[in-house]
């Protein structure tokens, strides 16, 4: 029987025009010809291959994060100075060798930052929380080119203080209680959700409450109050108390950045951020040099909350590229990955993630919240990534942005209406004079919400994906690329 290459009588190649994976074969992925021409970082140009299959798509880049990193800066590939930082270390008689590592991230910084010159920062795994993270409370930044380097398995890093000896409160006896500024949120170690989320307690308005309710906290006149479910005393090892008013990854120079694994098991986890996000990169100045932000292997969540609603990541004013590989920035309380360019004059915004994902932002009160946004005038591009469960469009390109998908899945945006916003649900959405162009990306959302949106100058083009289940939404022009 012959079957001229065909499966149930449809073609491979038809196939292949509907996203339908045949095999586990990388094809490349082009970019629009607009996007191309756009793109203007002369060190590195971004060639794709995607490799489909059943549950979606795997991007390839031609070079590693950490080869990218490379052709912008020598921090990585040959440091002037490498530190080394370790749960072990000591900031005061540690000298910042293997033998003799700092224990604060910051420490490092401090001292890379007075030499002037590129370094490396080896850290141990382990946990570094808000006294040893690198930005010392927001107010240490660095200011020469640095590869953070984790080594032996997952550097943690966040807001929180380490808990003193808590007790059992005076009046309210089924809470622990000790005294405390703000608080953003307070989650329980010992459980998952079904997203693999640490949960949050609940916050309640007073300690009497708190007292009443398992599983709650509050912060009154001066002091936390925490009511674990399972009644357990609360201690490091099973409740986290992320803070408010620090940060943890914080760059306000104009510098070159690697945020990755120096070995296969290695890469880091941020918990919590400041009102920005807990990887934030703003620099205040325009290079005379494009510069590189390159992140891999890394987690940024459990951003914002009764305090402060904070960014999973923000890169703003960069004069370069930035790119994340193989990072998770979900379950914060407004964006996960988020780009912008509108305060330098004559910056040249490049912003890329790759394999990345970002599920259940917009976990409060904030609105318009994405998965994925660029805003005013950013050239970006998401490669196989995992978006939505979002309040406020998954996908949402705003301004003068040109945003390239290939193999994107968004799934079950939800909208903001629930937080007092005007935005419906809405997988892909160009507002105001945004291109969006969609190459075999695959869009599950309920019937009756919109798949693709456009404002009336806006643009979103789709390619080789199956028909939407709802038509498109906006006065602007959806269609087929």
């Amino acid at each position: 029987m012959h079957h001229s290459g065909s499966i149930g009588g449809i073609s491979r190649s038809s196939l292949a025009t509907m996203a339908v994976p045949t095999g586990l074969v990388e094809t490349p992925a082009t970019p629009p010809a607009e996007w191309a021409n756009a793109w203007s970082v002369a060190q590195y140009v971004p060639q794709v291959g995607l490799v489909h299959h059943a549950d979606g798509a795997v991007a390839t880049l031609d070079k590693t994060a950490a080869e990218i990193f490379d052709l912008f800066s020598t921090a990585r590939s040959a440091p002037a100075n490498t530190y080394h930082v370790s749960p072990n270390g000591n900031d005061s008689t540690g000298d910042g060798t293997e033998n003799k590592p700092y224990r604060s991230i910051w420490k490092a910084v401090a001292v890379a930052n007075a030499s002037g010159q590129p370094a490396a920062i080896m850290i141990k795994a382990g946990e570094y929380g808000k006294p040893y993270n690198p930005s010392q409370f927001l107010s240490l930044r660095p200011s020469v080119d640095i590869a953070f380097v984790a080594t032996g398995g997952r550097v943690i890093t966040g807001t929180w203080d380490d808990f003193p000896a808590s007790s059992i409160d005076a009046t309210y006896q089924n809470c622990y209680s000790y005294t405390l500024g703000n608080v953003d949120r307070v989650i329980d170690r010992v459980r998952h959700d079904a997203d693999g989320f640490f949960p949050n307690l609940q916050r309640v308005t007073d300690a009497a409450t708190c007292n009443r309710i398992p599983g709650s906290w509050t912060l009154q006149s001066g002091k936390i109050y925490i009511n674990r479910a399972d009644g357990l005393p609360v201690t490091n090892a099973n409740t986290r108390v992320l803070r408010s008013s620090g940060g943890s990854w914080r760059f306000d120079t104009p510098v070159s950045i690697f945020v990755g694994a120096g070995d296969s098991i290695s890469g880091f986890d941020t918990m919590g951020g400041s009102d920005g996000a807990a990887f934030h990169y703003q620099p205040t100045s325009k290079p005379a040099s494009m510069k590189a932000v390159v992140v891999e292997r890394s987690t940024f969540s459990y951003c914002g909350g009764a305090a402060a609603n904070s960014n999973g990541t923000l890169i703003a004013d960069l004069h370069g590229l930035a790119l994340f590989v193989d990072c998770d920035a979900s379950n914060n309380s407004k964006d996960g990955f988020s780009a912008s360019n509108e305060s330098l004059s004559g910056s040249e915004s490049h912003f890329v993630t790759v394999n990345c994902r970002a599920v259940l932002c917009g976990r409060g009160s904030a609105q318009s919240c994405n998965s994925f946004t660029t805003h005013q005038d950013v050239v970006g591009a998401d490669l196989a990534g995992e978006f939505g469960r979002t309040n406020g469009g998954s996908v949402r390109c705003i301004g003068d942005t040109l945003t390239w998908l290939a193999g994107t899945r968004i799934k079950d945006d939800r909208g903001d209406l629930v937080a007092g916003g005007g935005t419906t649900p809405a997988a892909i959405m160009a507002n105001e004079r945004a291109r969006i162009w969609a190459d075999r990306a695959r869009i599950a959302m309920p019937p009756a919400r919109a798949h693709a949106s456009a404002d009336a100058d806006a643009l979103v083009s789709l390619r080789a994906m199956p028909p939407l289940r709802s038509g498109p939404q906006g006065n602007g022009t959806v269609a087929n690329w």
